[in-house]
């Protein structure tokens, strides 16, 4: 996978930009976890006593120990927002200025969840060039999922669900790496892998679902090109990578809740909370066939509905697994997709409570550019239709909010198909009464509403138009080598 390093680039910067653009308060769920980051930093504390109830960081989202509050969430996110926030809080010690907090909290969110999701975007698009080889092919199937699913909303606001993802697909890439090019099974290497999977597990637990169908995928990968007894030598630097995160984990667990093995979601203060996630497996019990309805094919909330460009991953799955060389590939997104789908639908709060879509999903969405870039040359003119249609709803929630208030699920059962949906029902509407999320358009250069959005639009189509033009350069000469 050489010689991709310009395109994927420009794609890294693309998404970049996309995800620097717009900003959103996180609220609860994200105050819980940077509160822990500004606690950790800035006083040396593992509580967020100081900050769980001030101006611009109250949340909900909270544990009660031992006379102190905690963050309820798992700390992967916060590790890593730690590891940010120490240079930019020294730096404003150093000059004796404190930055706004908003600022803060922007920088984080890009530093912490835009970027790495950028980066995972550019091996999307890595791995779709190496299986079509075709550029323009993969810059699509890219955008279908970096631009036209929850991918793109939730890359602009500080939850965990997303730098989940992106570790769980890096961590993919590493793997099928070394499935190409058996010459990079360095030790290195391997600790990466196994370093990513661990953080990924520390940063949502739910993603212990895709974490160990990875871990095969890493065996029978190593099985294909070492001996037995090679690869049980080399699994040491790759279990040493996982143990890392998971070891501060139960560090922390130990010293906040005074056992390992207990986690904040165990001593939650809400009693509504506490009571909801005593049900079955931290709130998660058996699937429920109409929540999958409500997951998929409703208009409220449904995945096919809010992305339908993933529609044709069903077809792309199909031709996935007859090409002997990807079945391995494809039983990993198979198993990534259902059972999330699975989990959700048996949580107690499927649709991701204050969310436009049902966010829990989101660690399974990078995988499906796998099914998406097997869709057959014929038929790829609905990849780019439905991607067209993903990307403008997208784009509907990224500006307005990503929040969406949760009262209509009491009587969605009641309402009429077509009665409801998240992203024309409120989101549109918010635009509509001009009310638009923080964007750089709007705050650098005074753009007012729509006219806030023009310079991403033009950055995406004009990156567009350079693919279309390689893909055209390409065309032609292969057209010139057949002539000759």
């Amino acid at each position: 996978m050489i010689g991709y390093k310009k395109d994927a680039l420009l794609v890294f910067v693309l998404l970049a930009l996309t995800y620097a653009y717009f900003y959103h308060e996180p609220y609860w769920n994200g105050n819980s976890r940077l509160g822990l980051i500004f606690e950790f930093v800035q006083e040396g504390r593992l509580t967020i006593d100081s900050f769980h109830d001030t101006e611009g960081m109250i949340t909900g989202d909270k544990a009660f120990y031992d006379g102190h509050y905690y963050s309820d969430k798992a700390i992967g996110t916060s590790v890593v927002g730690s590891i940010v926030y120490l240079p930019i809080y020294w730096l404003m010690r150093f000059f004796d200025y404190n930055l706004p907090l908003f600022i803060v909290k922007y920088l984080l969110t890009f530093f912490v969840i835009g970027l790495p999701s950028a980066f995972a975007g550019s091996l999307m698009y890595v791995v779709c060039k190496y299986i079509s080889a075709s550029k323009l092919r993969a810059f699509i199937v890219t955008i279908a999922i970096t631009l036209g699913t929850m991918y793109l909303p939730f890359s602009t606001i500080f939850f965990g669900h997303q730098l989940a993802a992106t570790l769980l697909f890096c961590a993919f890439f590493m793997i099928f790496q070394l499935k190409v090019r058996p010459d990079l099974c360095k030790n290195r290497h391997l600790f990466l892998i196994g370093l990513l999977l661990g953080l990924s597990l520390v940063t949502e637990y739910t993603t212990v679902l895709i974490v160990l169908p990875l871990i095969t995928y890493y065996f029978l990968v190593l099985w294909k090109e070492q001996s037995f007894r090679r690869i049980m030598s080399i699994a040491i630097p790759s279990s040493l990578g996982g143990l890392i995160p998971v070891a501060i984990m139960l560090i922390y667990n130990a010293i906040c809740f005074g056992n390992p093995l207990s986690i904040g979601y165990a001593h939650l203060e809400s009693q509504f909370f506490r009571e909801s996630m005593s049900q079955g497996i931290m709130g998660i019990s058996w699937p429920r066939p109409m929540v999958l309805y409500y997951l998929t094919v409703h208009p409220a909330y449904g995945l096919f509905w809010q992305s339908p460009v993933l529609i044709t991953t069903l077809a792309g799955a199909y031709f996935m697994f007859r090409t002997k060389q990807s079945r391995m590939e494809a039983v990993i997104t198979t198993i990534a997709f259902f059972s999330y789908l699975l989990m959700n639908s048996g949580y107690y709060m499927w649709w991701g409570g204050w969310s436009f879509g049902p966010r829990h999903l989101i660690p399974m969405l990078p995988f499906l550019c796998l099914p998406l870039i097997f869709v057959p040359k014929r038929f790829f003119f609905m990849v780019v239709i439905l991607c067209l249609v993903s990307v403008s709803q997208m784009f509907i929630v990224v500006a307005s909010t990503v929040l969406v208030p949760d009262d209509i699920i009491s009587k969605i059962d009641k309402l009429g198909y077509f009665q409801y949906s998240s992203i024309y029902s409120y989101c549109l509407k918010q635009l509509l009464d001009g009310k638009f999320a923080m964007n750089i358009g709007g705050w650098l250069f005074a753009l007012k509403n729509w006219m806030s959005l023009l310079p991403i639009i033009v950055a995406i189509l004009g990156t567009t138009g350079i693919f279309l033009a390689k893909e055209s350069a390409h065309s032609r000469l292969k057209r010139r080598a057949v002539g000759q």
